[in-house]
């Protein structure tokens, strides 16, 4: 419902229709912050406050503890009620997925692929006959997708090429899915006897753990000392054996917690956004290993050991080297790391970000085995050499699956040479070419599923690439970052009306 109509539905409800008393208004726009628009909840909500003195100290205790609330008074028991004939209309496989929802804190926008591949870890996603040409990844997409149809999470942000990049929860659905969390003990936000899925949003202080022999999945979040927690959850006996999920991104974490090698059924570990530099060699360890996420940690090279990990599927590593308001003015803006010899080895691999092809005297060697790895859907290559383009082609014709390139050349005048390409794979919907370009690669205008270019460095004076794309059904934008002088950028997006709808 538009901000203008909610707010007259809400003084309808909760002052008679009268003007807002001004020492309610602020207050009252914060609480109808809440309901989100949802007609539902502002006509409980308003109903709830029609009840009350119009006193500035209720209704910021009602603002508080609106969850209590929730729970305890008729009228919103009502919304409660009729939303929750919504979760209980719900399959199995959305049931559940829904109700992992409530490991996020109150307000959190819930990054789309985060979450996609924590059902994925969790067991969550069934890849049934019928969708057999499908990823689990892809799969679960579409779970996400039907939460959203039935407005059961909304969405928060969206990239560039109008897909969704993180959600959240309306507070009332969120109240909702952690009290059927409680009932059914599918998650503990604090401690629990017994309990499979841990989610901490705060310190341990005044935790009490007692019994941790059933806990799979422990997600971390806010915590001063992950080591300190780690190590005490671990200390309680064999507790953490069966773990499977561990996710301590965004923590105030400096070294690689040796505990975590000891899991050794874990196939989901996150340390993205922390202070780690260093992996350890007993990584190997981890071979039930599916998601590895390091992305902006401060490392810059993975041990050989990480070739036994057999079953990884997202190898997700980077670090930043300037601060964000650098992005266009620095051409190694983010870096990644050095592949071992016999990256090709792991077959598994669906997401390799972001390779160093600039490897010194294993570059040929590392960027041809990446022609092994044929199950790659997306693959960011940094400091491309020059004279490394058309090895790099030999291996881009193998990977049929490919679904998003992105290509650095080595430097800011270095050429990126992908002329030789011959076939192309089909399935390409994001390509992001960084460096210069004597000529638009030709096979270009053969990729029917691209949704979003982007040309940073490019440099092209007597091409215009328009031409070159507009007879492409399904472009949704392109995007050309050219440097003029120095600190002076051209930016063009272009928006297409594209035949899958996304215009």
């Amino acid at each position: 419902m538009p901000r203008e109509q909610s707010w007259e539905l809400f003084c309808k409800k909760a002052i008679h229709g009268n003007p807002c008393p001004s020492h309610l208004e602020d207050l009252s726009r914060d609480i109808l912050k809440r309901c989100e628009g949802l007609p539902l909840a502002i006509v409980a909500i308003g109903g709830l406050l029609l009840t009350k003195e119009n006193r500035t100290d209720v209704w910021e205790r009602i603002n508080r503890s609106l969850g209590a609330e929730l729970e305890s008074n008729d009228k919103l028991m009502s919304t409660k009620k009729i939303l929750s004939l919504s979760y209980f209309d719900l399959p199995y496989y959305l049931k559940i997925c829904f109700l992992y929802l409530s490991i996020f804190p109150q307000d959190f926008f819930i990054d789309h692929w985060r979450l996609i591949r924590l059902w994925v870890a969790k067991g969550f996603v069934e890849v049934k006959s019928e969708m057999s040409q499908m990823t689990k990844e892809e799969v679960a997409e579409g779970y996400v997708n039907e939460l959203i149809n039935r407005s059961l999470v909304q969405v928060a942000e969206k990239r560039g090429d109008w897909r969704s990049k993180s959600y959240r929860i309306h507070d009332l659905w969120r109240e909702i899915v952690v009290s059927k969390s409680r009932e059914q003990n599918f998650v503990s936000l604090a401690s629990a006897e017994k309990v499979r899925r841990l989610s901490l949003h705060t310190n341990l202080d005044d935790i009490q753990i007692n019994c941790f022999t059933r806990l799979r999945s422990l997600l971390v979040f806010s915590m001063e000392d992950p080591m300190s927690m780690l190590s005490k959850v671990v200390s309680f006996g064999k507790g953490t054996r069966l773990l499977t999920v561990l996710d301590l991104r965004g923590t105030h974490l400096k070294t690689f917690p040796e505990e975590i090698v000891k899991q050794v059924h874990l196939t989901y570990l996150s340390l993205r956004e922390t202070e780690v530099k260093l992996i350890p060699k007993s990584i190997g360890n981890l071979k039930k290993l599916e998601t590895l996420d390091l992305k902006l940690t401060r490392v810059t090279e993975l041990p050989e050991e990480i070739l036994k990990l057999q079953y990884l599927r997202h190898l997700l590593l980077s670090r930043r080297n300037t601060s964000s308001s650098d992005l266009y003015y620095c051409f190694h803006h983010f870096s990644g790391f050095k592949a071992p010899k016999g990256i090709g080895s792991l077959t598994s691999l669906h997401k390799l970000c972001y390779i160093e092809a600039d490897n010194g005297s294993n570059n040929s060697i590392v960027l041809r085995e990446l022609g092994k790895l044929t199950q790659l859907r997306k693959l960011h290559i940094l400091r491309l050499p020059q004279e490394d383009g058309k090895v790099l082609c030999s291996s881009l014709e193998k990977l049929n699956n490919l679904q998003s390139l992105h290509v650095g050349a080595k430097a800011e005048d270095e050429i990126i040479d992908l002329d030789s390409l011959s076939s192309t794979p089909r399935r390409i919907r994001t390509l992001y070419l960084k460096g210069r370009l004597q000529n638009l690669p030709h096979w270009i205008h053969s990729l029917h599923n691209l949704t979003r270019v982007c040309l940073w460095w490019s440099k092209l004076r007597d091409v215009d690439p328009l031409q070159s794309f507009q007879d492409l059904p399904n472009l949704v934008a392109f995007i050309s970052q050219q440097l003029m002088k120095e600190k002076d950028y051209v930016s063009r997006q272009v928006g297409f009306k594209a035949s899958n709808g996304y215009g």
